[in-house]
């Protein structure tokens, strides 16, 4: 049986969102779904999530064969140095930059799926980088310009 790799996306990355080009070509199998946390709207115009007990981020659990796929997302995942020094020039970039971590996915009803990968912050992070909580978990380009 192929082990496949699990990524569980809530911005810039979904299916119909600017930047799914990226992993498009390697996606297998695109699903809805949730993990406990929250997500905030950051003033670059992307989102950060925290890992959290209270609350539910809404997105998609991608699936791809090669962990190759990791080392694309996680170039991908980082901030712009630029962008990041004309907005905060009095935070070092390297401390305000997404973890890659395993976090529970389970499908909109609440039913478990697999453990995935899932790029996120600390809330202090997100609080520095001042950070808009989006109460309902779902963030899209669509709905924040």
């Amino acid at each position: 049986m192929t082990e496949y790799i699990q990524v569980f996306v809530y911005g810039t990355l979904k299916p119909g969102e600017v930047n799914y080009r990226i992993c498009a070509p390697y996606v297998l199998k695109a699903q809805p779904a949730i993990a406990s946390g929250q997500v905030y709207h950051l003033p670059f115009n992307y989102p950060a999530m925290a890992i959290a007990t209270e609350g539910m981020v809404q997105g998609v659990l991608l699936s791809f064969a090669d962990a190759e796929i990791l080392t694309i997302l996680d170039d991908f995942e980082q901030h712009d140095p630029t962008a990041f020094q004309r907005l905060f020039p009095q935070h070092a970039v390297e401390a305000y930059q997404y973890s890659r971590k395993k976090i529970q996915t389970y499908t909109p009803k609440r039913t478990p799926l697999e453990a995935a990968w899932g790029y996120v912050m600390e809330l202090d992070q997100i609080y520095h980088l001042q950070g808009l909580l989006i109460p309902d978990g779902y963030w899209s380009q669509q709905c924040v310009n």
